[in-house]
This record gives C-alpha cells, sequence and structure tokens, in this order.
C-alpha cells in the first residue's frame, strides 16, 4: 500500500489505473482469507501507515463507496510522540539484532509509514516554514498528521458529492485517555469500542457476538500495555517547546486549528451513537454553526472546521454564549436578522 500511495502521489500511474489495482488487491486479499472471516463475513482492510492516508484515502473511497469507512485519528502532539517513540523502538531493536540472521519483511516498519509523508501538505503557503522549529522526525510526522487530517476535511467538505461518510473514532476513546481535551472525563474505552465493532460488523441492531468482542477487548489491552511500556521506557520525547511548536503548525490550518480538538463529526461513545453530530443553530456568527463544545451535550463534538478554543478560559456554554458576558443585540446573521430592531429603538 505504501508503494502504491507514493505511485499515486508521483502520478506515475493514472488515476483510472490506480483505482483498478487497488479495487484488485482489496479483492484479492479479501478472497485469501474468506474461509476465515466467520459468520461475521467481515474483512477489514488496514491503512500503513498515517503518511499513506491522504494519497489512497480518495481513491478507496471512490472505488468502495458503500462499503464502510472508518477513519481513526489521534491528537497532533499525541500522534508524533508515539512516532518519535516508535522510531526510537525500530533503532533500539536493529541495533540489538544487528549481529543476528533475520528475514526482511515484506512491508516497511511502522516507523516509517507513520512518520514519512508522502503527500506534501499544499493547501497551506509556505508551510515548510511553519515546521522550522522541530527536528527532523517530528516535523516529519506534524507533516503526515496534517495531510491526513487534510484528506478527510476535504472529502467531508464535498461529502454530498463523495457519499464520504466513516465512523470518525478517536483513538483517546479507546485508550482510555481521559482528562484532556476531547477525551472525555470518564474511561469509556469499552463503550467506544463496542461502538467501532457494531459498525465495522454491521451488527448495531443486534447484540455483538460475544467471542468477537472478548477477542477485541483482549487486543486493545494489549495495544495499550505496549503503549504503556513505550512511555515508561522513552518519557516524555516531545518537549514543551516542541508541543507549542506543534500547536502552531496546526493552527495554520484554516480547517483544524487545535491539534487535541476532536475532528468534525467523530463518533461519542455511547449506546445510541451516531455518525452525524448534532448541530447548534445559536452559535454566534464568528462561530461555525457546526462547531460543538466537547461534551457540553449529548451528540455534539468539536468540529474541525471551527475557531472556538473549546476547553479552555474561553468555552461557550450549552446555550451557544460566552459566560459572564453581557448579551449583544446583534443575532446570527446565519439564521435571522442580522440584528434586531426593537432591540435598537430609543437609541
Amino acid at each position: 500500500m505504501t508503494s502504491l500511495a507514493t505511485l499515486t502521489e508521483q502520478n506515475l500511474i493514472s488515476k483510472p489505473k490506480i483505482d483498478r489495482i487497488l479495487f484488485a488487491l482489496c479483492r484479492l486479499d479479501a478472497w485469501r482469507v474468506r474461509k476465515h472471516i466467520g459468520t461475521s463475513r467481515t474483512v477489514v482492510f488496514t491503512l500503513p501507515g498515517q503518511s499513506s492516508t491522504a494519497p489512497l484515502l480518495p481513491h478507496l473511497q471512490k472505488i468502495f463507496p458503500c462499503e464502510r469507512h472508518v477513519f481513526v485519528y489521534d491528537g497532533c502532539v499525541d500522534s508524533t510522540a508515539r512516532a518519535v517513540r516508535l522510531t526510537n523502538t525500530t533503532a533500539t531493536t536493529s541495533s540489538s539484532s544487528s549481529n543476528n540472521t533475520t528475514r526482511m519483511s515484506p512491508s516497511l516498519p511502522r516507523s516509517i509509514t507513520s512518520t514519512t509523508p508522502i503527500s506534501p501538505l499544499t493547501s497551506i503557503r509556505d508551510y515548510p516554514t511553519h515546521l522550522y522549529e522541530l527536528s527532523t522526525i517530528p516535523a516529519a510526522a506534524v507533516e503526515a498528521w496534517m495531510s491526513s487530517v487534510d484528506a478527510f476535511l476535504t472529502l467531508k467538505e464535498n461529502e454530498r458529492e463523495s457519499g464520504y461518510l466513516p465512523f470518525v473514532c478517536r483513538l483517546g476513546y479507546l485508550f482510555a485517555d481521559t482528562g484532556r481535551l476531547g477525551n472525555g472525563a470518564v474511561d469509556q474505552s469499552e463503550l467506544a469500542l463496542a461502538n467501532v465493532l457494531q459498525y465495522v460488523t454491521g451488527s448495531r441492531s443486534r447484540a455483538l457476538d460475544g467471542m468477537v468482542l472478548d477477542a477485541a477487548k483482549v487486543a486493545l489491552r494489549n495495544c495499550r500495555s505496549v503503549e504503556g511500556k513505550e512511555m515508561q521506557k522513552y518519557g516524555q520525547v516531545v518537549t514543551v517547546g516542541e508541543r507549542v511548536a506543534i500547536e502552531a503548525c496546526v493552527f495554520a490550518h484554516k480547517g483544524i486549528l487545535i491539534g487535541d480538538k476532536t475532528l468534525l463529526d467523530t463518533v461519542q461513545p455511547k449506546k445510541e451513537w451516531s455518525l452525524k453530530a448534532a448541530k447548534k443553530m445559536t452559535s454566534c456568527s464568528c462561530c461555525a454553526p457546526e462547531d460543538e463544545s466537547d461534551g457540553d451535550e449529548e451528540g455534539s463534538n468539536g468540529g474541525g472546521g471551527g475557531a472556538s478554543n473549546d476547553g479552555e478560559g474561553g468555552s461557550r456554554g450549552g446555550d451557544g454564549v460566552i459566560p459572564n458576558m453581557v448579551k449583544s443585540p446583534y443575532v446570527d446573521g446565519k439564521n435571522a436578522f442580522a440584528f434586531d430592531p426593537s432591540k435598537f429603538t430609543g437609541m
């Protein structure tokens, strides 16, 4: 997939041929595992890393418009830290096994597919100048993250034409990374995992297979255990200064603004979940109507295209106004008159 993403980005093969190749590879792999998928009749394909998302995501949506798509993401700082830890782990493993004969893997390691941006971010003018305060690996990981999220937002903007309606999954929910912006206040990892499985297997209207759910819980615990061990071993690989620089890079994109904010239509962990977030219509005209505070009402999420600084000192309340501020006579011009004439009588 990484090679195919590179060929796509460099325009070495025409887009129709890329579509046919990608479709054929997926069908061949599905045929290969057809006897091992069980009664759910579900095959899941995953991209090898965030660097391949931008070039391949539009093709996957085009050739599989009726299949179920899942977009999993994490905050930019956390994704960058994970990429740095992967690089350190790969370097340590390589040095310890340099004297041993090892079998070469046919695929690239995740330390490369997660940190090497295949598609440069061209939607931001002079974007490389925003990365100069970061060292090589963090800068590459940030651009890979930005390009993948940019591809996601582009498809969502043209949702009516592309038909792109994925299950938008925040990794912080699955990893129980609570107490931080966008990840919630309590551990809802099991509920979030059940929601993902319900969507992937198409079993939302009926109970999940107990064996499938238990196996998924074990796999998730193993992933969280590996993550915890790597964090203990390498510590805080992203410094305070790098965190500030990363957020500045993210802020350069007008559709993201805050690297730890939930993206548009992120599915909130709940029994009656929805692929589309409820939209507020009472926000002021300077905030996008689809932009919502994290967790301030059921079914809401922080839209990826908003300008509000949810979770910080100036967050909006549930009624869409800023607490402790005098109510303005002006109203949202998108939903009513630009101003209420009755409020200006006698002035």
